[in-house]
């Protein structure tokens, strides 16, 4: 039954797919290099595919257990274990082709080497750079979910992809998580209901969409050893929703389990999450595959329902758990061959239904203009505009071009590229716009733009345009090593670390580190080092000692500062290397000849004299990264100096973050204008542009809290952050949930986004007044753009329990509808809310419970704006 529930389920999408190819053309047609395609031939060709779907969707079962038939043991043992980076061999015996899988939540990644992480070194592995999933959430439209979707797909099936690693669907628990960017947001809510659309789409490609990771991989400090230990009920209503409803409702093909453990074990091997919940209660019938180098062992994974092993760290593919390990256990009688047989019978059905033996395979399509318009779509319509107040008569935004004679811009995301960083998520594209191109070309000759780059008042450290070694995420990095004492012997961790400055965790214990770099001048000439530092200091350049300080008993609490002129070369690579024994902190900075900061004076003067200022900040791929939080919420650099200098000096400043996480935004209230836009993929800067302008009307929501302190937030408020062991502390009150049970007032809230219009929600109603276990309820409202410009309103839909048994989240977040309107223009938005929704997870029956009561109907725009109230009864 699970067979045929899935190969309906599948056909389903490949129906709703067949719709989207027809809406895509995003200005009608859809252009390739040398050909245009028209929505009737493009309509024609999705007929015939979906008709060649249909018939292998109907023999996918029998297909499989006739190859399964005639396998020997090795060779199904052989499809459950890697035979490259990227791929599992073919069983060319019985006619299994070669298995390809690529990394690509954001876009298809370059092409690697098939035995080493190298580059391939293709010239044609460039691929359509989308705007990350944290964007997408923040458009709250599964419109814009399914496009990315599609585009993925297709570039994925054009570079001969079978499986492609995303979406991700972790949810931002802590601001400080590295790869919070990778994902959607902080409700389980919000990410299912993206996800699902986002899955079908792509393997509408007839590609396998791979939902990861899971589960609870929220935290990159010590991914692969910390021990999640969330209670049953936290675990299944905040952290499985979107897991769950990839499964149940995209029917998606392949799932990636975390590197975290669980209860002692490796989520991938974890009998209670996998056996009994994803493939036992949920009915998954996909493959689940591991990330890459992650902590299993052959018995637990192979009984436990692992079906493919990617990435461990050995010398031979043989050596994997699941390859001669596993092999020779079975042999042995210690494990049945019938898991051998489940494990190729679940890679067979994949590769059947995504139609790797069909003729009629669709061949994708990349780089194209239909692509790329669609980044740009995507882009704009995750931009937030977080505040825009009224400065004289108008509100600062949107800019308009016959007022302006002159922009200042300033700030380290102003012409940054962002696409080949950040790990497994980098993107080859053909071009990236940064935000400064972007102005550029939107004002062209009509405007003048000076640019500047802002140094605070404190030293800084050595910018990364200097920093020529590079961490494996593609980031400028130093290596950083840890010793045990200053003769450095003993090496305790080695690591990296973004920039030239340290500062010790543990403040007040001894300290002994390495770190080591390669430096590229940019112009030669005389470079002034600045070294302050609390505690002893060297620098070697090329091993040759150029700065060595030590402190005395009575100077060791003091703060030093040193300085050292010094004759480089542009061009020329040098080895720097810092020793530091102590126990606080130092940053070693320069004055490099042609220097790329302007002083605090320049551009003060500069901001004063420009019509309007736009600074773009926030974080970078040095911040959110894979492989390491963040040791803070702050703004690197000590942007948030500059920007409150900025807002003083020029009252028509616009703040423009870039970010993936959360930040600490102290200058808010001083702010006039606030806008925040994730990293936006190839078209970054034309939809920024587009938005800051109002060529765009601004509709995007927070996915995420904004938080005034990081100790406001949960798993640092209550200790629940380290590298053991994560407790999940405050259960399910998550994100916005926690800061509403604590009476935490945030920056911003959960929810919250402006627009250059305005709109009423009126006329709420529901659809009963009370309802029973096999009824649901329908919510209407209507909504009414009530201002002078197009745009669209997120309508979001709160529950609240009135009286229950457990403590609930005073909101929970349960359905939302984007709807886009004409000035004055009036739509009718209905939401459906089922028993599910009205549901806890109940510990003592161990399953979903609606509770007889009472229930209210929140309708709001955002978390903290409420506009409708009502209210019916359930009744078991």
């Amino acid at each position: 039954m699970k067979a045929i529930f899935i190969k309906d389920r599948l056909k389903n999408t490949m129906l709703v797919s067949a719709a989207l190819t027809l809406t895509l053309g995003l200005s009608g047609c859809i252009h390739d290099n040398e050909t245009v395609i028209t929505n009737k031939e493009a309509s024609t060709a999705a007929k015939q595919n979906l008709a060649h779907a249909e018939d292998r969707l109907a023999t996918v079962e029998q297909d499989v257990e006739a190859l399964l038939e005639k396998m020997t043991l090795p060779e199904k043992v052989s499809l459950a274990h890697a035979s490259g980076k990227f791929h599992i061999n073919a069983v060319e015996r019985v006619g299994i082709p070669e298995m390809w899988l690529s990394d690509g939540p954001h876009g298809v990644r370059h092409q690697i080497e098939r035995h080493t992480w190298a580059s391939a070194g293709w010239t044609d592995d460039h691929s359509t750079y989308l705007p990350h999933l944290t964007s997408v959430a923040a458009s709250w439209d599964v419109e814009i979910a399914r496009l990315h979707g599609q585009v993925l797909g297709a570039e994925a099936r054009n570079r001969k992809k079978d499986f492609i690693l995303g979406p991700g669907v972790n949810l931002a628990r802590l601001p400080l998580y590295g790869r919070n960017f990778e994902y959607m947001g902080e409700d389980p809510i919000l990410a299912a209901k993206l996800v699902v659309p986002q899955i079908k789409a792509i393997q509408a490609n007839d590609v396998a969409a791979t939902v990861k990771h899971y589960a609870l991989n929220t935290q990159e400090l010590n991914r692969t050893g910390v021990n999640a230990k969330p209670d049953e009920r936290t675990l299944r209503e905040v952290y499985l929703p979107a897991f769950e409803a990839a499964v149940k409702e995209g029917g998606v093909l392949g799932m990636m389990g975390s590197y975290n453990q669980y209860y002692g074990t490796n989520a991938n091997q974890s009998k209670h999450l996998v056996m009994d919940i994803l493939k036992g209660e949920w009915g998954y019938q996909g493959v689940l595959l591991t990330d890459w180098h992650v902590d299993i062992n052959t018995y637990d994974a192979a009984v436990n329902g692992l079906d493919l092993e990617m990435g461990t760290d050995v010398a031979d593919y043989q050596d994997y758990f699941l390859a001669k390990p596993f092999l020779e256990m079975i042999q042995a009688g210690k494990i049945p061959e019938s898991v051998a047989d489940e494990k190729a019978r679940r890679i067979l059905r994949a590769q059947h239904t995504i139609g790797m033996y069909d003729e009629n395979r669709l061949p994708g399509a990349r780089n194209i203009k239909a692509h790329q318009a669609a980044a740009r779509k995507i882009a704009t319509e995750g931009v937030v505009l977080l505040k825009n107040d009224i400065v004289g008569t108008k509100t600062i935004l949107p800019l308009d071009k016959k007022q302006l004679k002159n922009i200042l811009v300033l700030g380290p995301n102003a012409d940054k590229k962002h696409g080949k960083g950040g790990g497994s998520s980098e993107v080859k594209s053909l071009y990236e716009v940064t935000p400064l191109v972007g102005l550029i070309a939107h004002f062209g000759d009509q405007v003048k733009i000076t640019v500047m780059r802002a140094r605070s008042s404190e030293l800084a450290a050595i910018a990364s345009d200097y920093v020529e070694s590079r961490h494996w995420t593609g980031t400028p990095a130093w290596n950083i090593s840890y010793f045990a004492e200053s003769k450095r012997n003993k090496l305790i961790e080695q690591s990296w670390i973004v920039d030239s400055k340290f500062s010790a965790k543990d403040i007040g214990k001894n300290q002994h580190i390495t770190m080591v770099a390669k430096i590229k001048p940019l112009m030669s000439g005389l470079h002034q080092l600045n070294v302050e530092t609390l505690g002893d200091f060297k620098l070697k350049i090329n091993d040759n000692i150029v700065i060595s300080h030590q402190v005395s008993a009575n100077t060791s609490k003091e703060l030093s500062a040193l300085t050292h002129d010094i004759e480089l070369i542009a061009g020329k690579s040098y080895t720097f290397e810092i020793e530091y024994d102590g126990k606080q902190h130092f940053i070693l900075g320069w004055n490099a000849p042609g220097e790329l900061f302007a002083s605090e004076a320049e551009y003060i003067a500069a901001a004063q004299q420009a019509d309007a200022v736009i600074y773009f900040g926030g974080l970078s791929h040095g911040d959110d990264r894979e492989s390491i939080d963040r040791p803070d919420m702050k703004l690197p650099n000590s942007q948030d100096e500059i920007i409150s200098k900025l807002i003083v000096a020029n009252e028509k400043t616009v703040v423009f973050l870039v970010a993936g996480s959360a930040v600490e935004i102290p200058w808010a209230e001083q702010a006039n204008a606030i806008v925040w836009g994730w990293y936006g993929g190839m078209e970054a800067g034309h939809a920024f542009a587009d938005i800051l302008t109002g060529v765009v009307n601004p509709s995007g929501k927070m996915p995420i809290t904004l938080p005034a302190r990081l100790e406001d937030t949960a798993p640092i408020a209550l200790n629940d952050y380290n590298a053991k062991e994560s407790l999940y502390t405050e259960g399910v009150f998550i994100g916005y949930r926690w800061f509403e049970q604590q009476n935490i007032k945030p920056t911003f809230v959960f929810g919250h986004g402006l627009s250059y219009t305005s709109f009423a929600l009126t006329n709420i109603a529901l659809s009963a007044a009370s309802i029973t276990a096999d009824e649901g309820i329908t919510v209407t409202a209507m909504v009414k753009n009530t201002g002078k410009v197009a745009g669209a309103e997120v309508v979001q839909v709160y529950l609240h329990d009135v009286e229950s048994s457990v403590d609930r989240p005073a909101k929970e977040l349960k359905g939302f509808a984007k709807v886009f309107l004409a000035p004055g223009e009036s739509k009718l938005i209905s939401i459906f809310l089922n028993k599910r929704d009205l549901s806890f997870w109940d510990i003592n029956s161990n399953d979903w419970l609606a509770e007889s009561g009472d229930f209210e109907v929140l309708l709001g725009t955002s978390l903290d704006q409420i506009k409708l109230k009502a209210s019916f009864n359930y009744q078991q």
